[in-house]
């Protein structure tokens, strides 16, 4: 039987998150790992369905954990054996034990900036217009010429955007991860890694700074697990 991997921590904060049901059914235990602990759970089969209960049901684990430690967070649908684990803890110890201090009294906070609608319609638009390339060769050279100009307006405004989102919270964000999409509704999507202390101080910050600039929408999540954060750094 596999094990379901929710996150990794210190054995004292393991042992006093394991409670509770986790995905499947299964109780959530803690498992020694070395001088690490895994919050598990028993799992029968060999693939997580992603459906909304057992994603809710990892995230609420791992935020059991989040009250009492900053864990090192599992991806979704993680299954390993006991041995595999503690494998893998063995020979990733120095790295695990860096990540964890790393992000020690931390905690994720998300941010979204999107494109008013309109907006984002009217310029997709001009990458593709109807006719165009039906019409005379210069009809349709204009027309990419417009496509192309539009592009790259849409990629001066997204990382105009990614560059002001940062520039916000500078003082704020111990690391960030951050991607643009130019052509989307949400065109700038980022992860900060926050003192846990200065999450509402986050929140507010954001807000603030939102209404300061009408034309874009900004939505704040969070405090969340290091998901982004965790990885071992090589």
């Amino acid at each position: 039987m596999s094990l379901y991997a929710y996150c990794l921590c210190e054995e004292s904060a393991a042992e006093a998150s394991a409670g509770g049901r986790g995905v499947g059914g299964a109780e959530v235990s803690a498992l020694r790992l070395g001088s690490l602990a895994a919050l598990v759970s028993e799992f029968e089969g060999e693939r997580v369905a992603v459906t909304r209960e057992n994603v809710l049901t990892h995230s609420r684990v791992n935020a059991r954990a989040l009250a009492v430690t900053t864990p090192l967070p599992f991806r979704f649908g993680t299954l390993a054996e006991a041995e595999r684990l503690a494998a893998y803890v063995a020979a990733n110890e120095a790295g695990l034990r860096e990540a964890l201090a790393r992000v020690s009294g931390h905690v994720e906070m998300g941010a979204k900036v999107l494109r008013a609608a309109a907006e984002a319609e009217t310029r997709a638009g001009l990458a593709e217009e109807p006719g165009a390339a039906a019409g005379s060769g210069t009809a349709y050279l204009l027309a990419k010429r417009r496509a192309i100009e539009g592009g790259e307006a849409l990629m001066r405004e997204a990382e105009g955007a990614a560059a002001w989102l940062a520039g916000v919270v500078s003082d704020l964000a111990r690391e960030s991860s951050v991607s643009v999409n130019p052509a989307g509704q949400i065109v700038v999507r980022a992860a900060h890694l926050v003192e846990r202390g200065r999450a509402a101080e986050y929140r507010a910050r954001l807000r603030a700074a939102g209404e300061r600039r009408p034309e874009l929408r900004l939505l704040t999540s969070g405090p969340w697990p290091p998901y982004s954060f965790g990885a071992p750094r090589g």
